[in-house]
């Protein structure tokens, strides 16, 4: 019989969260931080770009074929050895916080700690995104025990548990919760949770010969208060769940999909009129905007940019932004598909402006053509003078027409 060779593809949404990481060179692991993960990518002591750059692209290739470490540490060691960093190099810190420090890239307990932490923060965000997309059907996370010789007893207290995907627990909670820590969640459906909960079972023996047993159930068990950590290169006080090492506190995934719009809208703040609507544009073709609608908060999505409109309405930022549950509310009451709503940029900034179908000083209603389809949506300025849009519709040519002239108007492209 032929031995079957190929190897299933690594799901896009785990080769996108880390293509789509900037280059931060950093000395420290603090000075790219929890959070910061989502968009960064770093490696200690790499402070120089180009080695930073043969670290990413080794690890993205490795991810994208499905290679493990020794295949990648083949690969990175030619690349240590082509720059000049394949042994013992001292290193020194830009900012000066720290004295030089000697690094050793090619040491097997540096370059697995590397690809491991990279590797699998890739897999749990892509885990997490795909979550976002199927929790109707498979509305709950099972938390798995560690597959670890040596686990951690507070991890081992999470063993079982069953909550809602969208729940806080996961906030903090989605593994892995430590290096090298090697717990799973599973995604299950309503019906396996109820047939889980409540219930037991033996899984084997520990060393001292008595029964491992999982106990199901939807409460989490009390660990303590969470403790402090201080950030010694920035000191920075967070609060850190007991059992889980500093940094490894956040949903990579969820981190990227909450914090997408701040990191947009510095970027926004920076940009050159004619370049703010490609920069919307990233944002939209970004995964994890997408995901924002179908989060529980309520979120501000910018969505389109207009210092015409801004004139015009009296407006104090040309910024004109969505709110994610007016997109939930078109894609489950209208059906439209999240996709259409990467058209925002360039309707917000280049759609034909007329006041108000229905009036309102403060709203205008814009029309945009593309063939015989109209995209229409409303633009108001809030009592704080921030323009807001308040929908988005596809009207046929003919419709749209009539509803304009109906108003008073004249049809734009007459």
């Amino acid at each position: 019989m032929a031995q079957l060779t190929e190897r299933f593809a690594t799901p896009p949404e785990v080769t996108g969260y880390f293509d789509r990481k900037t280059l931060k060179p950093a000395f420290s692991w603090l000075d790219v931080f929890a959070d910061e993960h989502a968009y960064a990518f770093t490696v200690a002591k790499a402070t120089e770009v180009e080695l930073l750059t043969s670290f990413r692209n080794t690890i993205s290739s490795a991810i994208a074929n499905g290679q493990g470490f020794d295949n990648w540490k083949k690969d990175i060691s030619a690349e240590l050895q082509r720059l000049g960093w394949y042994g013992p190099r001292m290193v020194k810190d830009p900012t000066g916080v720290d004295p030089d420090r000697m690094v050793n890239f090619a040491s097997d307990r540096r370059l697995k700690t590397i690809f491991w932490s990279n590797a699998n923060s890739a897999r749990a965000a892509g885990q997490w995104e795909r979550a976002q997309r199927s929790k109707r059907g498979l509305p709950y996370f099972l938390y798995i025990r560690t597959t670890s010789a040596d686990p951690r007893p507070e991890h081992l207290a999470w063993v079982g548990i069953i909550l809602p995907v969208d729940h806080l627990f996961w906030k903090t909670h989605f593994p892995p919760n430590g290096w090298l820590c090697k717990c799973q969640v599973r995604q299950i459906s309503a019906r396996e949770a109820a047939r889980l909960l409540g219930t037991s079972r033996v899984i084997g023996k520990d060393d001292d010969g008595n029964d491992i047993t999982i106990r199901y159930s939807d409460q989490v068990p009390d660990l303590g208060p969470d403790l402090d950590f201080k950030n010694r290169r920035t000191g920075e006080i967070i609060k850190v769940p007991p059992g889980i090492d500093p940094g490894w506190h956040t949903n990579p995934g969820l981190a990227r999909a909450s914090t997408l719009i701040q990191n947009f809208e510095e970027k926004l703040a920076v940009a050159h009129q004619d370049d703010a609507t490609k920069v919307l544009k990233d944002l939209w073709d970004d995964p994890y905007l997408r995901i924002a609608p179908r989060l529980p908060e309520k979120v501000w999505l910018p969505a389109g940019h207009s210092p015409a409109l801004a004139e015009e309405l009296g407006a104090v930022s040309p910024v004109i932004s969505i709110t994610s549950e007016a997109i939930a509310e078109r894609l489950g009451k209208h059906k439209m598909a999240v996709e259409d709503f990467s058209l925002l940029p360039d309707i917000l900034s280049s759609a034909e402006s007329m006041p108000d179908l229905k009036g309102k000083a403060n709203t205008r209603s814009l029309l945009w053509r593309a063939g015989r389809v109209i995209w229409r949506t409303f633009v108001s300025v809030s009592q704080n003078g921030y323009m807001r849009a308040n929908s988005l519709h596809q009207k046929d040519e003919k419709e749209a027409r009539k509803q304009v002239e109906r108003a008073g108007f004249k049809w734009p492209w007459d």
